[in-house]
């Protein structure tokens, strides 16, 4: 017995797959400026301890600590309006692609607007963690920097273990130690 799909079911699936990818790849993640940009759970809470070592290393003056403080209660009070925003938004997609005759078309600029919106959101967060780099002396610069390049050295150990582990499942490509050459 031989299944046949019809056109319809075909543009069906591939619409609802679209829409959960640009929406997982609208999510907010990335740039990691202050204390749970884009992450969740015990990601969060490791990268909170992580800033707060940070900020116990930098011996902040009052007025530093001040942009501290305005900084991380900013991007707290952002990402929490994001986290909301992103469900909402992830609800009118499926709301909308239940819909007989949905637009995709529509749907597409739709989840573009919001990622465009959400960007916007991220830079202000990252603009305010920079002003409180702007206060800071050079020697508080400098341990600053040490902290983010070990913290850009930690996942890309990380990065090279999941690579390793999908190379040994047959899956993917062996990682490449850093610095050397590409085949």
């Amino acid at each position: 017995m031989k299944k046949t799909y019809t056109p319809r079911l075909i543009v069906a699936a591939i619409a609802f797959s679209m829409g959960l990818a640009v929406n997982a790849y609208a999510m907010p993640r990335g740039e990691h400026p202050g204390p749970g940009m884009g992450m969740s759970g015990h990601h969060e809470m490791y990268h909170g301890r992580a800033m707060t070592r940070l900020h116990d290393d930098l011996k902040l003056d009052a007025q530093q600590e001040s942009a501290w403080k305005d900084a991380e209660a900013f991007a707290k009070e952002t990402m929490d309006g994001m986290h909301e925003r992103f469900r909402k938004h992830h609800e009118e997609m499926r709301n909308a692609l239940n819909q007989p005759n949905a637009d995709l078309r529509d749907l597409a600029k739709r989840m573009d607007d919001f990622r465009a919106e959400s960007q916007k959101l991220r830079t202000a967060v990252r603009d305010r963690w920079l002003a409180v780099y702007d206060k800071l002396n050079p020697e508080q610069k400098e341990k600053a920097r040490v902290f983010f390049k070990s913290g850009m050295e930690r996942m890309d150990q990380m990065h090279e273990r999941m690579q390793n582990r999908m190379h040994e499942r047959g899956r993917g490509q062996p990682a490449q130690p850093q610095g050397a050459p590409k085949n």
